[in-house]
């Protein structure tokens, strides 16, 4: 059989389980509460997490390949804005995808270009370390920018 899962709660969240909801507490040590969590939410010492934040903590959690796959079934099922679609291949929201850095780079090399000069041809003149940093510290950009980036991306594509 299984090793049972120990369940670690702060010290003062186990005070505070143990006075107010000590047969919860004797549960939770006995691995027939499946978590802290839980055991905290039954006793009224913490608030259920909404869906939002649920969803939220999925996203976070989630790896690049699984927010692509996420995206595009929203997409299948008519769920994002045509806006989003024609853009959804080089960012997941508002972060840039890897691939879509690399190939912002591979133009820039091409063209020998900086990343200020990215922006003034896509129409934001002036923002050139925004985007820098997208591509370094995986900053996040405006919807606006991403949108500009795909067109441009697009049109560099066919122009090489």
């Amino acid at each position: 059989m299984g090793r049972r899962k120990r369940h670690v709660l702060k010290a003062e969240d186990e005070r505070a389980l143990r006075l107010a909801a000590p047969g919860l507490f004797s549960d939770l040590a006995a691995g027939r509460l499946g978590s802290s969590r839980k055991a905290l939410e039954l006793a009224g010492l913490r608030d259920e997490r909404s869906r939002l934040e649920k969803l939220q903590n999925s996203w976070n959690k989630a790896e690049d390949g699984e927010r692509a796959a996420f995206l595009d079934w929203l997409m299948g099922r008519g769920e994002l804005p045509c806006e989003t679609a024609t853009f959804h291949g080089i960012a997941d929201g508002r972060y840039l995808r890897p691939q879509a850095i690399r190939h912002i780079e591979a133009i820039m090399r091409a063209r020998r270009i900086t990343p200020e000069r990215v922006m003034a041809d896509i129409g934001f003149p002036g923002e050139g370390k925004a985007l820098l940093r997208a591509m370094a510290r995986a900053s996040s950009l405006r919807l606006k920018i991403i949108r500009a980036l795909a067109v441009w991306l697009e049109a560099e594509r066919d122009s090489l």
